[in-house]
């Protein structure tokens, strides 16, 4: 009695489903949210990326570009690598050891360095210090401790060869994602947003990335890596006036607090936000190059260098933001030509393009 019953009201239901628009409605989205993740899955890796067989993903990830640059010439920048390592705690003489970890684990030491810098507070954390841990490293019982610092680095290698080359996390997004998940029930303040941003400042400060980045290959380079022009150059409708106008540089999708790049070497001559009439600008970074040719990133959302100092390529100069007269995060690159603010120039005659290693 009990199974007949059963079975007349799931018929019923069926029926109710079926023939009535709201139910489709909500059977078809019970779809796409059972679908969406596993056609994600599928897409988020390359076709020649190997489940079954893990080790052999090392030389597919060759192709992938990991949303970060690389150094100049794919290699570590020794001076760079060196500055930063010998300032960095109890890490100041394991740069070698983690050159060596990395190469046996198939993945990149800029990046393993990167992610220690960042989850120890530049090698000074107490789980570092007390529990020998570089990486953040959880087990069962929460933090985990090592015996030695060597061994926490051994422990740190195996566990991102885990994640980039038997689960395929290739970008830093990618590892993000599973290292600090933005919207985690234990991140109330939202802190996780910040590491994906932290670590890529953390390599350029490295040198660059040698494996999976975005190489450079002219003389002026793109301030945000793996770029999106949202508006070019030319006459456009303003979005925040209505008004038909000349738009004087061109917008670069990215988000707040992603690390905007100086496109060239030089001096900073402006960092501020200004007065009116530039006040449209926000918060903007002015660089002087060689030829009286000056580089302007504009609407970011914190400045991090001031007047009179000289750059490198690829130097963090700030981060992107949504402040002066913008509708959304974003950055405004210019090129100036003669003097500073006088005579505009596209953009995009200057920059280079990526190539992917």
């Amino acid at each position: 009695m009990i199974k007949e019953t059963a079975k007349t009201l799931g018929h019923f239901l069926l029926l109710k489903v079926l023939f009535n628009p709201l139910g489709l409605i909500v059977l078809g989205s019970v779809g796409l949210v059972l679908i969406i993740p596993f056609v994600m899955a599928l897409n988020g890796k390359d076709k020649s990326f190997n489940l079954e067989d893990p080790n052999s993903n090392i030389n597919a990830l060759s192709g992938f570009v990991g949303g970060a640059y690389c150094s100049v010439d794919g290699e570590i920048n020794e001076e760079l690598w060196n500055a930063k390592m010998s300032t960095s705690g109890v890490f100041s003489d394991k740069g070698d050891l983690f050159i060596e970890i990395a190469s046996k684990q198939g993945i990149d030491p800029v990046l393993m360095a990167a992610i220690a810098l960042h989850e120890t507070t530049n090698g000074t954390s107490s789980a570092v210090i007390k529990k020998n841990n570089p990486g953040g490293l959880m087990g069962p019982d929460g933090l985990m401790t090592f015996s030695t610092l060597d061994e926490g680095l051994e422990a740190m290698g195996q566990t991102l060869h885990n994640r980039i080359i038997q689960d395929g996390l290739i970008t830093i997004a990618d590892l993000g994602s599973v290292y600090a998940p933005v919207g985690a029930k234990n991140d109330p303040t939202n802190l996780n947003s910040h590491w994906v941003p932290n670590i890529t400042t953390f390599v350029s400060t490295l040198g660059g990335l040698t494996m999976n980045c975005t190489v450079q290959t002219g003389d002026f380079v793109q301030p945000v890596p793996n770029v999106t022009i949202n508006s070019n150059f030319g006459v456009r409708v303003h979005p925040v006036t209505g008004a038909i106008s000349k738009h004087e540089g061109v917008d670069l999708a990215c988000s707040n607090p992603d690390p905007i790049y100086a496109a060239k070497g030089g001096r900073v001559v402006f960092a501020e936000y200004p007065e009116a009439p530039l006040h449209t600008y926000g918060n903007i970074v002015v660089i002087q190059h060689e030829n009286n040719v000056y580089s302007a990133y504009a609407h970011l959302s914190s400045i991090s260098v001031e007047v009179g100092q000289e750059v490198r390529q690829l130097e963090v100069i700030g981060a992107c933001g949504t402040t002066g007269r913008s509708t959304g995060d974003h950055l405004h690159f210019e090129i100036h030509v003669g003097s500073m603010f006088k005579n505009r120039v596209n953009p995009m005659t200057y920059l280079s393009q990526e190539a992917k290693e």
